[in-house]
């Protein structure tokens, strides 16, 4: 072979090396662009600068200068193989996008995106570090102990079904039913300790004609007590998103502890709602049907300033104040007009007063929800 091939043979393979690192970076061989994933066509990870959302703020060069941010993401088109084993039971020829999110230099947070061929996001998983800080080189993570959740969706990227895991190991699971695109129902379930999901009450939603909500009817599988939290409206993530400001997303603080009942097997809640969402009404009824309470919710623009709730005649009355951020300040209870407890909050901290006609008999000091101490008055 003369010096003339050698030079030529030497300059094709420059070439051929160039056009295949351009076409990897305009994403010929990505997910995207419909290349197979099995093959190993895959593309290498892409860095950028992060918030403490996850979201991708800034494209990096390398790892080396996003990982000097405070919070950095990872993004890496992997194979097939790189699927967890707890994700297997819902993958089906999917694409997978994983993230990674870094903070200091540390991950944090996982992500698994499962993308049809038509880029349809089916399954979407996030856990924290605790669930897989080996990751890398585990893929069978354990979901136990760790908080994280994973949404199953339909070919229209309607939520199907949302499974949600806690730090203190308890878990839950939503499925949701659309018809024409309307959310129309919910069903909560909770783990047991067999890891069989127990139905505990199903949420079912009612427009008007132009397609407002308003009003939802909630009924109970199982008693629960108080301290469950059964009174939170679910909807799913994506349907909040697509509403923007029409619906109120937060979560409405309309029970504070004197509030507080059981609710049994076969009893139910009808929640009236306005045109953007917001909780007006809600009553409570037996499983004979006959009417236990009713709350009136009095809002001034998101925030809700008082409840009213009526049982039997006796009337508790809460009356909240809040921060300029929409941080709850003070909170107020009355049974028939006669105050009996205060709560003022400062930061992780709660001062909480009790009151016996109209004077103060305790006080109590509690931190992030811990009492540490208690005192009467004189």
């Amino acid at each position: 072979m003369n010096k003339k091939t050698v030079v030529i043979l030497v300059f094709v393979l420059i070439l051929f090396a160039a056009f295949a690192a351009l076409t990897q970076e305009a994403g010929f061989f990505s997910p995207s662009a419909g290349a197979d994933i099995s093959a190993g066509w895959v593309r290498p990870a892409e860095w950028f600068r992060s918030n403490a959302g996850g979201m991708a703020l800034e494209e990096s060069q390398s790892s080396f200068t996003a990982l000097r941010n405070e919070y950095a993401l990872a993004v890496i088109f992997a194979h097939h193989s790189e699927v967890p084993d707890f994700l297997l039971p819902y993958y089906d020829d999917y694409l997978l996008e994983l993230r990674r999110l870094y903070k200091n230099g540390i991950q944090i947070r996982t992500q698994w995106i499962l993308k049809d061929s038509g880029g349809n996001i089916r399954v979407n998983a996030v856990f924290s570090a605790s669930n897989d800080a080996n990751a890398q080189t585990d893929h069978s993570i354990n979901t136990e102990g760790g908080a994280g959740f994973i949404e199953i969706f339909d070919s229209n990227s309607l939520l199907l079904t949302e499974y949600r895991y806690f730090e203190n190991g308890a878990k839950s699971r939503v499925d949701y039913e659309f018809n024409d695109n309307h959310l129309i129902s919910s069903v909560i379930s909770r783990s047991d300790s067999d890891d069989n999901y127990i139905r505990m009450y199903a949420d079912s939603y009612r427009y008007n004609r132009s397609s407002s909500l308003r009003a939802i009817e909630r009924v109970f599988y199982n008693d629960m007590q108080p301290d469950e939290e059964p009174f939170v409206i679910n909807f799913p993530g994506r349907l909040m998103e697509t509403a923007g400001d029409i619906f109120i997303s937060e979560r409405i603080n309309v029970y504070p502890d004197f509030f507080g009942d059981a609710a049994l097997e076969n009893n139910k809640i009808v929640y009236e709602t306005d045109e953007r969402g917001r909780v007006l009404s809600q009553t409570f009824y037996d499983e004979r049907n006959n009417v236990i309470w009713v709350i009136q919710n009095t809002w001034q623009n998101n925030r809700i300033t008082s409840t009213l709730k009526n049982e039997d005649g006796v009337l508790f009355l809460a009356e909240y104040e809040y921060s300029s951020d929409g941080d709850k300040l003070l909170e107020k209870n009355y049974r028939n007009g006669v105050l009996e407890r205060i709560v003022r909050s400062e930061g992780n901290f709660e001062y909480e007063e009790l009151y016996i006609n109209n004077i103060m008999v305790m006080t109590a000091v509690w931190e992030d929800g811990r009492k540490i101490s208690e005192s009467r008055a004189r």
